[in-house]
């Protein structure tokens, strides 16, 4: 190491990095009217200089964009709670405008048998294995309700409540199997009764058997109740038909009836406690 210092060519090396080094202070003083100290601070301080105004420019930059992105979500927030608001309205105008349209079909039955005695009640709990067949109403006793009372929604039958207590009771659908209700058919004024399907995949069926061969009820006919018994008014609507089968027990024909209601969509219905001609019990709760 010690004979590459004492080299000469070393020297040499080094004196012209000096030389070289000592000209350019000695320029940039000539150029500038500067001290050759603050010019060389200024050369060796310049790019810092530079570095520090762009982080600067970046911190600004950066700044106005948190304060962007902050605003953006005062507004987004301020757009979602406006959507909700909205969507609560509709919720809530979707709701008087059904309730509006079940009391409109009430008053129409209401004119149309001023004898009828109605007590409204809601829906608060449908069979867990079968939503078809039965359901809860929050209406008892204490309401005037009793067993036998016919559950309408405008012209529809739906069931017959089956037991009650003093503030609720429980309702047997048309599609349940223990429901029998004498109807009619109204193009051809066929006379019989129509049972429940039990267990369905969607609306409430019940079937109408009996038919004779010659029978000329077909399918979209409609069936009403007769009055017949005391239970059920006249004329409520009870389904349409949809379709006619051949029994494999006695050969006979019986048709297929759907109402013209979904229970799963329904919220409120009407109790008809007391009507003309009302009495004959053939029903009983369990």
């Amino acid at each position: 190491m010690k004979k590459i210092f004492r080299n000469r060519a070393f020297k040499a090396l080094i004196c012209v990095i000096v030389a070289l080094s000592l000209g350019a202070v000695i320029a940039a003083y000539t150029h500038n009217n500067s001290t050759p100290l603050s010019s060389a601070t200024s050369t060796v301080l310049h790019p810092l200089q530079r570095f520090s105004s762009y982080l600067s420019y970046k911190f600004s930059n950066f700044n106005d964009s948190f304060k962007s992105s902050k605003t953006l979500a005062e507004e987004n927030s301020k757009l979602k709670e406006q959507i909700e608001e909205y969507q609560n309205k509709i919720i809530d105008y979707n709701n008087i405008k059904k309730k509006l349209g079940t009391y409109e079909d009430f008053l129409g039955v209401k004119e149309e048998n001023p004898d009828f005695k109605f007590q409204n009640a809601k829906i608060i709990s449908n069979d867990f294995e079968n939503p078809f067949a039965s359901f809860t109403l929050n209406k008892g006793t204490a309401a005037g309700v009793k067993i036998n009372d016919p559950v309408i929604y405008g012209k529809n039958l739906i069931g017959v409540v089956a037991s009650v207590g003093p503030t609720s009771c429980t309702v047997y659908s048309i599609s349940n199997p223990k429901m029998n209700v004498s109807v009619y058919e109204t193009y051809t004024g066929e006379i019989g009764y129509v049972t429940g399907l039990g267990k369905t995949e969607d609306r409430v069926y019940c079937k109408l058997p009996g038919l004779k061969s010659d029978s000329s009820v077909s399918p979209s006919g409609i069936i009403c109740t007769t009055g017949n018994g005391g239970v059920y008014p006249k004329d409520l609507i009870v389904g349409t038909v949809v379709k006619l089968e051949n029994s494999k027990e006695d050969g006979s024909s019986y048709a297929t009836i759907r109402s013209a209601v979904n229970i799963e969509e329904l919220s409120e219905v009407f109790i008809i406690t007391e009507f003309e001609g009302q009495g004959v019990i053939t029903i009983t709760g369990d």
